[in-house]
């Protein structure tokens, strides 16, 4: 008959190591999945709070139905969190912001003016993640980056692209980045260069802006601008470009003919620039083409799936 010590010895113990290297096993195996999994970065055009109007932009019309299907696939590759650079942050001429600092979220920022009631008070139930946020800190500070973590909240050019993209709720936590405050696309460039080892770390890049934005000549004339399309298929062309030279290519814009009619303010463009940065060498796809009055809604992804 087994003692109390030599039952603990041949039969628990053994059945404890047993079971304990099992969940190890998986764990090691889930944790190497995750990180091989190498995640795509996006560029998405993002609009004004209207965007959520579904009269407007039916689910069904390619707007709509492009954004969702681009919220749909960043579902679909169950991402630890979402890095995103809007157009509508900028910090310092030489130094960046980034939110998530106390690890609670903020309330979001009504960054609009002049539209219906309804459109502030619409909400975007979100995780943050102050851990994320750190090291996002570091990477930047390790490059010689001046960076500093603070508590703000998502500004439309995140949660409205996002809320028509169906990512509300969305089971990982979503840090916001600021832009530089200068029109230096080499910089922009290079801020996406020190994101790119993120991505191996189960992170998407999520750059939010506009292909064409020209507020100035929305109004007035039905027909699209003379120089929306034009200048949307220069970026095209650019971000399509295989050849090893896409970086340089879309530094380029900045001597496009077309590029102060198309954004006679860069910082909407810029946030492609941090995009193409961050994807490295990776082939892009086009995921939405469409042309309104002096706007080009277009969005990409850089890297497989």
């Amino acid at each position: 008959m087994f003692s109390t010590r030599s039952f603990l010895y041949f039969i628990v113990f053994p059945l404890v190591v047993f079971f304990a290297s099992r969940v190890y096993r998986q764990y090691y195996t889930d944790t190497l999945q995750t990180m091989s999994t190498k995640m795509p970065v996006y560029f998405v055009s993002h609009g004004g709070p209207n965007l959520l109007d579904d009269t407007e932009y039916p689910p069904d019309r390619s707007i709509g139905k492009g954004l969702r299907a681009i919220g749909d696939e960043i579902r679909s590759l169950a991402p630890r969190g979402m890095v995103v650079i809007s157009g509508h942050w900028e910090a310092g001429r030489t130094s960046l912001l980034v939110n998530g600092k106390s690890g609670f979220p903020q309330p979001l920022i009504y960054d609009f003016y002049g539209f219906p009631a309804e459109y502030y008070k619409q909400q975007f139930p979100h995780q943050v993640d102050p851990q994320l946020t750190q090291q996002l800190v570091n990477m930047f500070t390790n490059a010689n980056v001046g960076i500093e973590a603070v508590d703000r909240g998502l500004d439309h050019g995140v949660w409205v692209v996002l809320k028509k993209a169906g990512l509300d709720n969305a089971p990982f936590p979503i840090v916001q980045l600021s832009l530089y405050h200068n029109d230096s696309m080499d910089m922009h460039l290079l801020m996406g260069a020190v994101l790119e080892p993120l991505r191996d770390q189960g992170i998407v890049i999520v750059g939010s802006g506009m292909a064409v934005h020209n507020l100035r000549d929305l109004f007035g004339s039905p027909s699209v601008r003379p120089y929306v399309k034009p200048f949307d298929k220069e970026i095209e062309r650019a971000v399509l470009d295989n050849s090893g030279d896409r970086k340089n290519k879309v530094a380029m814009l900045s001597e496009s003919k077309f590029l102060r009619q198309a954004h006679p303010s860069l910082e909407h463009l810029m946030p492609l620039h941090v995009a193409v940065g961050a994807a490295g060498a990776d082939r892009a796809k086009k995921l939405l083409e469409a042309y309104q009055l002096s706007l080009s809604w277009s969005c990409y992804r850089f890297g497989n799936l």
